[in-house]
């Protein structure tokens, strides 16, 4: 075959040459920074540009947080067992109270180890688990205050309900802002040409973060 579109008709032949795939050819060949490894390109066999780094340094507050948290909720547990059983029971009868307890306080550490993973491997979507668990928690057992009547268990389990929304909208602000810094750095150094977008939970976080005022 002859190499090149544009190539003499009255050249010579030279068969077992593969069209190179460098600019000005439309082959599919491997040329100069369109081969594996590198980065770049995204044909098949090609590995796809990294991803976008959303860990922002106030996460590690954020992850703390969630940690003594949980872990204060473990210890209470632990030392006012009693206490504990009376409020279940109080829901749910004296039946079911301690199996209840021990299936919470089960679900609360593994929510303690993902935001602990998060922390460590400095990946917020880790964080998505326990401030998601928890809010449906306490938005359960605001539904059992109404039907149980009781009132000042509402208004705590509803206080507690907004803070782990307030922080989930936090988190996804942080992580909007990392994203927009990561971009703009990879933007500095040269055309990315990745497309990267912010999803609207992180476009209203970002704005919200944006609007609390600063010293």
């Amino acid at each position: 075959m002859t190499v090149g579109a544009g190539a003499d008709p009255g050249a010579t032949p030279v068969t077992g040459v593969e069209p190179a795939g460098g600019p000005g050819n439309g082959g599919p060949g491997i040329g100069p920074g369109n081969g594996p490894g590198n980065g770049q390109g995204g044909g098949p066999g090609m590995r796809p540009a990294s991803g976008v780094a959303t860990w922002h340094r106030f996460h590690y507050a954020v992850g703390v947080f969630l940690i003594a948290y949980g872990m204060t909720g473990l210890v209470s547990a632990v030392l006012l067992w009693g206490d504990r059983q009376d409020e279940i029971e109080g829901y749910f009868g004296s039946g079911p109270a301690s199996a209840v307890l021990i299936a919470v306080k089960a679900i609360e550490l593994a929510l303690v180890a993902s935001a602990a993973v998060g922390v460590v491997l400095r990946r917020d979507m880790l964080f998505v688990p326990p401030m998601a668990g928890w809010m449906a928690g306490f938005a359960m057992f605001a539904v059992l205050d109404v039907f149980t009547a009781r009132w000042d268990g509402l208004i705590e389990h509803l206080l507690y309900l907004a803070a782990f929304v307030v922080l989930l909208f936090l988190s996804y602000g942080l992580s909007a802002k990392a994203q927009l810094a990561k971009a703009a750095k990879d933007d500095g150094d040269g055309p990315s040409g990745d497309g990267r977008r912010l999803t609207r939970t992180q476009e209203f976080a970002l704005q919200a973060i944006n609007r609390i005022p600063r010293p």
